[in-house]
C-alpha cells in the first residue's frame, strides 16, 4: 500500500506543474486572446455543410449496430423492435400493455487523495451499484424500485478495501434498503374514462414515493424524498407560450444542510419554468416546516436561461432564510452566472462559471455523499459520489466567492472527451481560507457498456498544506 502511495504521489508530483501551465494558459487563451485562436478547438473538428438535396435512404435496422440488452426484459424489448403486445383493458378504462426492465449501473474505483490539515493520505478501493426494476404499463404509466446494495449512503459506507486510511478499514456494506421507489403516472391517461373527447383539462401528471428531487441544478434541492408531486404542462398564459408547474410536498427523508436523515420535517414546495421566446426561466419556493425548535426555514430559486450572441448563458440567484441558524439551515443568498460557447466547426465546450454567496446559503435537502451547492458549477466542486473521495474544492457556499474555468473537448465521435478545469475560492468572512485547484478528467469509452475514466487534481491551499489525488473509474451499464 505505501509503495502505491508513493507511485501515485510521484505521479502528482510530476503532472502538477503540467496542470497549472495547461489549464491556465490553454484555457484562459481560449476566452481572452485572439492571437491564439487558431490552437482551439482541441478536440476533432468538421466542416458544416449545406443541406443535401439528394435523397438519402435511411439505413435499415440491421445496418445501425446492435441494441444492447438490459440485465432483464420481460414483455416488449426495451427500444426493441417487432409487434407489441396488445395488452388489456383496465376497469377504468385505461390499456395497459406491462413490461418489466431491470437494469443498472455499476462503478468500481482506485482512488487516493492528500487534504493536509483534515486526514492523512487515504487511498481505498470503493465499489458502487445503482439496481432498478422498472414496470412499464403505459407510455405515461410506470412504477420504478432501485437499491444501491453495495453502499448505505455514507462516504464511509460503501463496500471498499482501504489501503492507508484512518477513516476505518475496508469492509462489505452489502444491503437491500429501498433507495428509490415510486409510482408516476397522468390522470387524463390513468382514467380516460372521465374524458372521453380529450377536451376537459384534467391532464394533471403525478408521482408519488420516494424519488429524486432536483431543482435548479441541484443548487437548491438535490435529495431523494418521500414525496408526492403534481405537475402541469403547457399552460398558456399572455406572453408565455408555456409553462410548467409543479406543487410538491415531501414528508420523509429529507436531508437537511448536514444530510442528517430524519422525518422531523415537511416539506412544501411550487416550482415553476417557462419558455419565452429568447430565454427560459425558473422560480421555486420552498418551505420546510422542521418539529424541532428552530429548524424551519424558507427558500427561494430564481433562474434565467438564455443564448446572449454566440455565448450559452444562465444566471441564477438562490435564497435560503431560516428561523435559527444551526447545522441544518442556515440564511444567506448565493449568486451564481454561467457562461459557454462552442468553438466553430467543433462540439467542444469553454465555460467560465462563478458565484459570490452573502451568508451562509443552504440548500432545501441535499444526499450525504453529493457534496453541497457549488457541486454544478465545476468538476473541481463535484463529487464523484463513491467512497470517501469528495470534491477537491469544500462545494459549500458561506460567505465565499469563486470561479471554476474550464474546457472540454471530445474526439472519436464523443467516445473520448477531456476537460481541463482551473478553480478557486475567495474568503469573504475573514475566518476561513482561500483556496485554488487544477485538475482534469478524461473519459474514454471502452466497449458499448464500459466507460474508464481518470481523474487528477493539485489544490493550494492557504495556510495550509496542498493537496492532491488521483483516481480511475471503470463504469459499466447493464
Amino acid at each position: 500500500a505505501r509503495e502505491m502511495v508513493q507511485m501515485f504521489g510521484t505521479v502528482i508530483d510530476l503532472s502538477r506543474n503540467i496542470l497549472r501551465g495547461l489549464v491556465l494558459a490553454g484555457i484562459v487563451l481560449c476566452f481572452s486572446v485572439p492571437a491564439y485562436a487558431d490552437l482551439f478547438p482541441l478536440g476533432h473538428t468538421s466542416d458544416v455543410s449545406a443541406f443535401s438535396e439528394e435523397h438519402i435512404q435511411l439505413l435499415a435496422p440491421s445496418d445501425t449496430g446492435s441494441r444492447p440488452a438490459l440485465i432483464y426484459e420481460g414483455g416488449d424489448l426495451f427500444l426493441g423492435v417487432g409487434d407489441l403486445y396488445e395488452g388489456f383493458e383496465t376497469p377504468w378504462g385505461a390499456v395497459w400493455q406491462p413490461q418489466l426492465w431491470v437494469f443498472g449501473t455499476m462503478r468500481s474505483a482506485v482512488q487516493m487523495f492528500e487534504n493536509a490539515g483534515s486526514n492523512s493520505t487515504a487511498s481505498e478501493w470503493a465499489n458502487r451499484l445503482d439496481l432498478y426494476a422498472n414496470v412499464q404499463l403505459t407510455g405515461t404509466e410506470k412504477f420504478i424500485v432501485g437499491i444501491r446494495p453495495l453502499d448505505r449512503n455514507e462516504p464511509s459506507k460503501f463496500s471498499r478495501v482501504a489501503f492507508n486510511d484512518n477513516r476505518g478499514s475496508g469492509q462489505s456494506e452489502f444491503n437491500l434498503n429501498i433507495r428509490t421507489m415510486f409510482f408516476e403516472g397522468d390522470l387524463g391517461s390513468l382514467f380516460p374514462g372521465l374524458d372521453p373527447e380529450g377536451i376537459k383539462p384534467i391532464d394533471y401528471g403525478f408521482s408519488v414515493g420516494r424519488q429524486l428531487l432536483q431543482f435548479q441544478e441541484g443548487i437548491m434541492l438535490n435529495d431523494e424524498v418521500d414525496s408526492i408531486g403534481i405537475v402541469r404542462n403547457n399552460i398558456h398564459l399572455p406572453g408565455i407560450p408555456s409553462l410548467r408547474t409543479s406543487v410538491v410536498w415531501g414528508w420523509n427523508d429529507l436531508g437537511r444542510s448536514d444530510a442528517g436523515r430524519d422525518n422531523t420535517t415537511n416539506m412544501f414546495g411550487l416550482f415553476n419554468s417557462a419558455d419565452m421566446q429568447d430565454l427560459s426561466w425558473n422560480l421555486d419556493m420552498v418551505y420546510v416546516s422542521d418539529s424541532v425548535d428552530g429548524g424551519d426555514s424558507y427558500h427561494l430559486g430564481l433562474s434565467s436561461i438564455q443564448r446572449i450572441g454566440h455565448y450559452n448563458t444562465a444566471f441564477r440567484v438562490n435564497a435560503s432564510s431560516a428561523e435559527t441558524a444551526s447545522a441544518k439551515a442556515g440564511t444567506g443568498v448565493l449568486y451564481s452566472a454561467e457562461v459557454s460557447l462552442t468553438p466553430q466547426k467543433s462540439d467542444d465546450v469553454a465555460y467560465l462559471n462563478t458565484f459570490v454567496a452573502d451568508g451562509n446559503f443552504t440548500q432545501v435537502g441535499r444526499e450525504p455523499v453529493v457534496g453541497g451547492p457549488l457541486g454544478a458549477l465545476g468538476i473541481l466542486f463535484a463529487s464523484p459520489s463513491l467512497g470517501n473521495f469528495g470534491s477537491e474544492l469544500i462545494s459549500f457556499a458561506n460567505d465565499v466567492a469563486g470561479f471554476a474555468l474550464g474546457y472540454q473537448a471530445f474526439w472519436n465521435h464523443h467516445r473520448t472527451s477531456l476537460t481541463l478545469e482551473t478553480a478557486g475560492r475567495k474568503d469573504l468572512s475573514g475566518d476561513r481560507f482561500d483556496d485554488i485547484a487544477f485538475g482534469f478528467e478524461f473519459r474514454q469509452r471502452l466497449a458499448q457498456r464500459i466507460q474508464l475514466q481518470v481523474d487528477s487534481h493539485y489544490t493550494v491551499q492557504e495556510k495550509r498544506g496542498n493537496g492532491y489525488g488521483l483516481r480511475t473509474e471503470i463504469l459499466y451499464q447493464f
